[in-house]
Order: C-alpha cells, then structure tokens, then sequence
C-alpha cells in the first residue's frame, strides 16, 4: 500500500510541475518583470529563440550601481513565423532610434541582441 501511495505522489508531482511548466509561459508572456525573466530564463520548457523588433525611444533612463547609464526599452518584436510578443530590455548607452535588433531571447528573458542592417 505504500509503494502505490508513493507512486501517486510522484506522479502528482510530475503533472504539477510539467502543468506548471507550461501555463507559466503564458502568464509572464508580455511581462517586462525581473520574476518574469528569472521564471522563464529556469523553465526548461522555455525555448531560446529569435526575434526582431524596431527600436524607439527608452522608457526610463537610471544610473546603475558603478554610476553607469541604464537605458530600458520596451519593444514590439516578431519572429519568423510573424507572432508578436513585447520584450523589455536595458542596454548601457542609448540606441538610435528607428533601427531594428535581432534579439535572442529566451521566453522574456533577453540575452543578447545586435544591430541589423536592412536593405
């Protein structure tokens, strides 16, 4: 009787934490948040991919622990199937307006992005 009690626990378990896994995504979906980056950065079920969006002007402008400039930008990004998703990122100068970025990102995460020329 124990070995079933055990078995079903485990598999409770597993169904929460796989069910979790993937309504999570969807509720940080859009959300420029810390927590929403840290959740979605450890979700294995979070896939890295890339996206592009045309940068504007930052949404605020602070100065960081070292007494560097932080720029926060929040864009509208597609990527190559054309779904479209708001990312929120900082960068450490301010980026020219009107320019597009190839962002990696994983869920909101965003770990790197570059200038892109366009033709």
């Amino acid at each position: 009787m124990k070995k079933k009690g055990i078995i079903g626990l485990l598999a409770v378990i597993i169904m929460v934490s796989v069910g979790v896994s993937f309504v999570i995504p969807t509720m940080t979906k859009n959300q420029g948040s810390e927590f929403a980056m840290a959740v979605d950065n450890l979700n294995p079920f979070v896939k890295v991919q890339t996206v592009y969006g045309l940068t504007t002007r930052a949404i605020s402008h602070s100065t960081g622990q070292m007494g560097e400039d932080v720029y926060t930008y929040r864009m509208l990004t597609s990527d190559a199937q054309g779904k479209q998703r708001w990312l929120t990122f900082t960068a450490d100068h301010r980026l020219k307006q009107g320019h597009y970025l190839k962002i990696e990102t994983k869920g909101q995460n965003v770990n790197s992005w570059e200038a892109v020329e366009t033709h």
